[in-house]
């Protein structure tokens, strides 16, 4: 499968008891709202170990996958929104890094193209965000400014969830069947049918 462009990246955090920690955060270029720049999965297959037996290779073990994960690249990306996925500590305005820094699970989806202009989604039903660095450079003077990605790790793991995708790590469709698309963005992002809903707003003192 070869990808043309990397047209939208969803991601639904969840709370520690599995509702919906937030809106999905969807990038997809929106002016001022982040876009997304590349995508690098990694772990799809599990390394073969061989088994021998009278004095020859008799078994290969290869099934699952290896260590599964995503490295993002991301430009712009709201910060609110990357204080939810990161799980930094933030009782107001002021997020904190630190010892209460925690991030959530989170499922993510992928929409991209093929060769032929079939939809190409990749879903992955739970991982964590982790983000290494931050980085700030000098402006050149002589050049225009030309603004870089961020660079984001998703960690996958397997699903708990019933249903053909119980144990599953990825889940991936490349076709038109808008049925078939839809299936694999509820499997993904909302595979217990859950709405979103804000806490209240504190009341005011006094």
């Amino acid at each position: 499968m070869t990808l043309v462009g990397f047209k939208r990246l969803t991601i639904q955090p969840f709370a520690s008891n599995g509702d919906l920690l937030s809106e999905p955060i969807v990038i997809e270029g929106k002016k001022d709202k982040g876009g997304t720049v590349s995508a690098e999965i990694s772990g799809l297959s599990k390394d073969p170990t061989k088994v021998s037996a009278s004095n020859i290779a008799y078994y290969i073990s290869r099934k699952g996958t290896g260590d599964v994960s995503v490295d993002f690249g991301i430009l712009d990306m709201i910060e609110e929104q990357l204080d939810i996925i990161m799980g930094y500590y933030k009782p107001g305005k002021i997020a904190y890094i630190g010892e209460n820094t925690e991030a959530p699970y989170c499922a993510a989806l992928m929409e991209s193209e093929n060769m032929q202009g079939e939809a190409a989604l990749l879903g992955f039903f739970s991982g964590t965000f982790s983000r290494e660095k931050i980085s700030a450079n000098t402006l050149d003077v002589s050049k225009s400014f030309e603004p870089e990605a961020d660079s984001f790790t998703y960690s996958a793991m397997s699903t708990g969830h019933e249903g053909d995708q119980n144990g599953q790590v990825v889940a991936k469709y490349v076709g038109t069947d808008a049925t078939v698309i839809k299936e694999l963005s509820d499997q993904v992002l909302n595979p217990d049918d859950k709405t979103f809903t804000p806490a209240p707003a504190p009341e005011p003192a006094g």
